[in-house]
Formats: C-alpha cells, structure tokens, sequence
C-alpha cells in the first residue's frame, strides 16, 4: 500500500478512536442523569396526562433521546473503525 494511504488510515483510526472515548463518557454520564424508572401505582394506572404527554420535551425525555443518539453514534463510529482495519490488511 501507499504510505501516505497508510498514515491517512492511523490517523483516521487515531480520531475515530478519541470520538469514541469522548462519546462513552457522554454515554455514562447521559444514563447517570437519568432519573430512576419508578414502578408504582401509576404504572398500572394507565391515564394520559398532561406531562405523560408532553414527557419528550422534558429533560428526562432529552435525556432519553441523547442516550439513543450516542450509542448509535457510537456503533457506527465502531463499524467505520473496524472497517478502516480491514483495508491494511
């Protein structure tokens, strides 16, 4: 292979591996701040109200959002940087 194709793909493989880093920080500290999921009375009562409704816009429902966002963020990071591994080989 070329070496400046070589150098490209380890430093591909260097910034690819910091954003995964910094991504599973954001992910432990996204699950931290999350409240507790509590299974009570209102569990079985199954009525609509006004912040069942409207739970998305709600930092829980932020929260929630930004935990999916960054594991699927941090998946496809993962598959580009196994794929970058293929290509030296």
């Amino acid at each position: 292979m070329d070496e400046a194709l070589i150098n490209a793909l380890q430093i591909t493989r260097v910034v690819l591996l910091i954003a995964e880093a910094v991504l599973a920080v954001a992910l432990v500290v996204t699950v931290f701040f999350q409240p507790a999921n509590t299974t009570g009375v209102s569990a079985i009562d199954n009525s609509e109200t006004y912040y069942t409704k409207n739970k998305k816009k709600t930092t829980e429902g932020i929260m929630k959002r930004a935990t999916i966002v960054i594991s699927i963020l941090m998946a496809v990071i993962a598959v580009a940087f196994f794929i970058t591994l293929t290509f030296v080989h």
